[in-house]
């Protein structure tokens, strides 16, 4: 993966696999970037829909992700304080190092 690594340790999935599992979930991820996270949270669940409001960080986001994940993550150009997604789309929501 060429994106960004700002976790090389991986604690920060590990945290969140140590509060939930993913596995078959539905993720929806607020601020994915340029998917850092988004390829470790489809690697572990059954689907992500990614969201950030930068288009270059979606560009890249769509560039680095593998081949055998590309039918189970969707990027959108979007924000999260309107999202557009109905009620109980997902069975997790991820936001992390977005502000």
């Amino acid at each position: 993966m060429k994106g960004i690594s700002l976790d090389p340790e991986g604690a920060e999935m590990a945290t969140l696999d140590g509060m939930i599992s993913l596995r078959g979930r539905r993720v929806l991820e607020i601020g994915c970037g340029d998917g850092r996270l988004t390829v470790e949270l489809a690697r572990r669940s059954r689907r992500v829909e990614a969201i950030d409001p930068d288009r270059l960080a979606i560009a890249g986001g769509r560039r680095i992700l593998p081949a055998n994940l590309k039918a189970r993550v969707r990027f959108h150009v979007g924000q999260g304080e309107s999202l557009p997604f109905a009620d109980r789309s997902f069975d997790v929501a991820v936001m992390s190092r977005s502000l």
